[in-house]
């Protein structure tokens, strides 16, 4: 055995704590999916309930809103109620169509009288968050974990082509899950030692069902390849699938289905992620 291969074997041993050793730091990665983020609201509701610890959440797109208002104060109950009321028109209007079918500034909007009262920049947050967008000139990931929590949210749900971009600086920004739709990376570098990952797009059908028009078609199309260029599940310490395939990715009227499909996926998860985090 030469030196190096004695240091290394060393620095692996075993600790061997006096006490009770310091738990890991956990943190999400929640994967976008549009209509299907309301899957988040179920899994969610399950880690609590079973007293799973969260210390920090990144979020792509749907993700970065589920997570962006989890880590502001909002109760899952809360999410619940304001899951029920939201449609299209209360987030994004029509418009010329030069960057996107769909203006999106009414989001931003929304967030806003969302978190009246509450946290409303990342700097007030109870639990460190990043949301995941792209810039769309540069062609590079943005963790974007400082300024309004709003303008933050709009970016990373800015699905290009569909929704405009957002001006940030001088970035041009759309959805993160053009780049990395599942960021364990990002909870990671955020701090989490053990990384729970949730993701809206299960091996198989993408879009639910075929296309019934352009914008079906377009968002269809955009996760399709979101899924195929960078998915990192495998780096994820467990990862959280709800069975959510056969739901369409633009309508918004199976809120219910999509929460208790979320519950369901991560019941089945959380005593595997107790035995890993030996919580009992």
């Amino acid at each position: 055995m030469d030196l190096m291969e004695q240091y290394e074997r060393e620095r692996m041993l075993p600790i061997v704590w006096e006490g009770k050793p310091p738990r890991q730091r956990v943190g999400l990665a929640l994967g976008g999916g549009a209509a299907r983020g309301f899957a988040h609201i179920g899994v969610l509701e399950v880690l609590e309930e079973a007293h799973i610890p969260i210390d920090c959440i990144a979020g792509t797109s749907a993700g970065a809103i589920a997570g962006g208002l989890y880590a502001a104060g909002f109760t899952t109950a809360e999410m619940r109620k304001e899951a029920q009321k939201l449609n299209w028109l209360e987030i994004a209007s029509f418009g010329i169509p030069k960057m996107g079918l769909l203006n999106f500034d009414k989001a931003a909007q929304w967030i806003e009288e969302l978190l009246v009262d509450r946290p409303s920049t990342f700097e007030q947050l109870s639990i460190p968050f990043a949301a995941v967008a792209a810039d769309i000139v540069r062609g590079e990931l943005v963790a974007i974990n400082t300024g309004k929590l709003s303008a933050a949210l709009r970016a990373s749900s800015s699905v290009p082509g569909i929704f405009t971009p957002t001006r940030m600086g001088d970035r041009m920004l759309v959805d993160g899950g053009t780049l990395n739709n599942l960021p364990v990376s990002v909870a990671r570098r955020l701090g989490a030692d053990y990384v729970i990952a949730v993701d809206l797009l299960p091996p198989g059908t993408v879009g639910g069902k075929e296309p019934a028009n352009v914008m079906e078609l377009t968002v269809t199309a955009l996760y399709m390849l979101m899924r195929s260029t960078h998915n990192e599940g495998a780096e994820a310490d467990r990862v959280i699938i709800p069975a959510i395939g056969h739901l369409s990715l633009i309508d918004l009227g199976h809120k219910d289905e999509l929460i208790q499909a979320g519950r369901d996926a991560a019941e089945l998860i959380v005593p595997k992620i107790k035995r890993d985090l030996g919580l009992g």
